[in-house]
């Protein structure tokens, strides 16, 4: 009886432990499943596989071709990969010294065209090759296109070429349209496997070619899309509606995603015929805008509900989600444009911590306007109307006149380095108008004094002042004995019953086991915070994940990312590199003397290397030495104004 007992409760535990494992996708529900397509039409589907370094230092391309090749490919269907981009290549097959095509059959890759040489896929001419060798060499009822490589959002584009000498040449969305309008046919569905590139900028750029267009709001994993469910999918029914195997795109995009720590990704369909529509209430919103915020001197407002909105890639390339900002915005076009977005984004999946991201992006110039001056080109280029380029440049303007094009510490003047009179786009009769709200409106940093209250000391601002302040974050300088080590910057403040803020330290910083760490926050939500530390990775210079969630009460290192890796562009890197146990770790900082001037970076301690557990992150003490604790206020113009430093520790 005992034994039928134990027999019974170990048969249950493992029932329970496949069926985990079923779910979390260890095993493939199609692994055995023969795929019959149960119709005739005939589908091309071209991946332009720009390799880049995402290939060469990952092999991360390789992986999804073994992917494909595992796949069951209906006779219908023909599966044309593109590749080049890479420097190296680890499939052996596939050359790092000249483009090439292939064929996906049978398990196999199939070389169909060897006779490219080295051709920039950053260039609309290489694509334009592709999809008209494509379309004469393998005619189809269907066509559909993925492009694989890093994303740059309605700026910079698509893809970064490792052969190609300007490290800032992309494939920018106008260049794409122009790609397309010489293809002619229209295609099923665009799909980005690749960042950023779910916005309306691109939408609207290739509403004529295409039906759907299937796009992350958000940075995408190295790893992507998961092409064995894709492919097995199209091959089920060359005829279905796209919206099916959109679908399948999504659902398995995001499973495989889903519950890894630290995870945000993102993944819509967008029904591209719904672009006008769309369009049109985006002109009818920025008109407002016009109309309801600045013809009322609201500059502020925009400006504040910008920052509040749901913003992409950490903040960093001025991408919002559109229906979030609608809605924080609330002018009288707001619900329309609203309700034309939820018709137009038919799918829409995220991973369980990410807020606030409905499928579909803008391109909002408010902290970065050095990259707005080649955006006017891409906006003439897609088509956008003067009625939505002119709010955009009066709020540009409103910026940069308000930038003060410095900030002090220390009594101390540093330059932020911005000449925007440089740019053609920047006009001094409209900055001139808006003199008199800059005057009414301007922060007054001599007033920023700290005072003791009590046991504390604190901050007060009056209520006109705190109106123009959108950010408030500490920053820690130690007193090591010759000069400061600046430790980063944290997100966190308090202020007291007075609504004044407190100004505090604990004496403890960000660690990593137990090395103290230079240390800024990039996000913050109400779930999660995540920062990064600025190190050596192997010798390779990088910014260190850390990722909090707040709910699980658990903070990890999830990888690195490069550091300035792509030039002057709003690329972004895909995925983080693996921390593995071995590797060697430097940790960064900047020094300052004691007049307050930037001295140079340096390693903090000595090297040490990864243990099998992983980096353990805590907060230690950190030394006998002072600390000088400055809070930082951003305005709405993004000046940026250090307090007077108060010495605690």
């Amino acid at each position: 009886m005992k034994d039928m007992k134990k027999f019974v409760i170990i048969s249950i535990v493992i029932i329970v432990f496949l069926f985990l494992l079923v779910e979390l996708g260890f095993f493939d529900e199609e692994d055995d499943e023969v795929i019959s397509n149960s119709s005739s039409d005939t589908y091309t589907l071209m991946v332009y596989l720009c390799g880049s370094d995402l290939e060469s230092e990952d092999g991360y391309a390789s992986d999804d071709i073994s992917e494909m090749l595992e796949s069951q490919i209906a006779k219908e269907v023909n599966l044309l990969v593109y590749t080049g981009g890479a420097t190296n290549w680890y499939n052996d097959s596939i050359s790092d010294r000249r483009n090439q095509i292939f064929k996906v059959e049978n398990g196999n890759l199939s070389l169909v065209d060897d006779s490219i040489g080295m051709a920039f896929m950053s260039n609309p001419e290489t694509l334009i090759y592709f999809l008209n060798y494509a379309k004469n060499n393998y005619s189809a009822n269907k066509y559909g296109l993925i492009l694989w490589d890093h994303g740059g959002g309605a700026v910079s584009g698509f893809g970064y070429d490792e052969n190609e000498e300007n490290e800032e040449e992309t494939l920018t969305i106008d260049e794409l349209k122009y790609a397309l309008d010489q293809f002619g046919n229209k295609l099923d569905f665009v799909g980005f496997d690749a960042c950023l590139m779910a916005n309306v900028e691109t939408a609207y750029a290739i509403r004529n070619n295409a039906n759907y267009l299937v796009a992350s709001e958000e940075l995408e994993p190295g790893t992507g899309w998961n092409y064995k469910k894709v492919i097995n999918q199209l091959s089920k029914d060359t005829s279905q509606n796209f919206e099916a195997l959109g679908k399948t795109i999504i659902d398995s995009y995001i499973k495989s995603n889903n519950g890894f720590f630290g995870s945000d990704a993102t993944l819509s369909m967008i029904n591209l015929n719904e672009m006008n529509t769309v369009y049109s209430n985006l002109d009818r919103f920025m008109s407002d805008i016009k109309t309801q915020k600045f013809d009322t001197n609201e500059y502020s407002d925009v400006s504040k509900k910008i920052k509040e909105t749901k913003s992409f890639a950490d903040g960093e390339i001025d991408t919002i989600d559109l229906v979030d900002f609608a809605t924080k915005i609330n002018v009288s076009s707001s619900n329309e444009l609203i309700n034309s977005i939820k018709k137009c984004v038919v799918y829409n999946s995220v991973t369980d911590l990410v807020e606030d991201s409905n499928g579909l992006s803008i391109y909002f110039p408010n902290k970065e306007l050095d990259y707005y001056e080649k955006m006017t080109g891409i906006y003439r280029n897609i088509g956008f109307t003067d009625t939505y380029t002119s709010v955009i440049n009066e709020y540009v303007n409103f910026i940069a006149g308000g930038s003060r094009g410095y900030y002090s510490v220390n009594n101390h003047n540093y330059g932020i380095n911005e000449n925007y009179e440089q740019y053609n786009w920047y006009d001094d009769d409209l900055i001139n108008e808006f003199s008199g709200y800059y005057e009414n409106n301007d922060f007054d940093a001599s007033e920023l004094e700290v005072t003791e209250k009590g046991d504390y000391f604190s901050l007060h601002l009056s209520n006109e002042q705190w109106n123009n302040i959108t950010d408030i974050e500490s920053s820690v300088w130690y007193d090591d004995g010759e000069g400061y080590i600046d430790l980063g910057i944290d997100s966190y403040y308090e202020t007291d019953d007075d609504g004044d803020l407190i100004v505090s330290f604990d004496g403890t910083w960000i660690a990593l086991d137990g090395n103290i760490a230079m240390y800024e926050v990039s996000e913050r939500t109400d779930k999660y915070e995540k920062g990064k530390i600025p190190a050596y990775l192997n010798d390779k210079e990088v910014y260190l994940i850390v990722y909090w969630d707040f709910d699980k009460e658990k903070v990890e290192v999830i990888g690195a990312e490069p550091m300035n890796a792509y030039g002057n562009t709003t690329l972004y890197g895909r995925g983080y590199t693996k921390i593995k146990p071995g590797d060697k770790i430097e940790l960064l900082v900047d020094y300052y003397d004691y007049y307050g001037d930037y001295d140079d970076s340096y390693i903090l301690g000595d090297a040490f290397y990864v243990k099998n557990g992983g980096l353990e992150v805590t907060y230690e003490e950190i030394g006998d030495g002072e600390c000088l604790v400055y809070y930082i206020l951003s305005d709405i113009y993004n000046n940026v104004y250090y307090t007077e430093p108060v010495i605690l520790y």
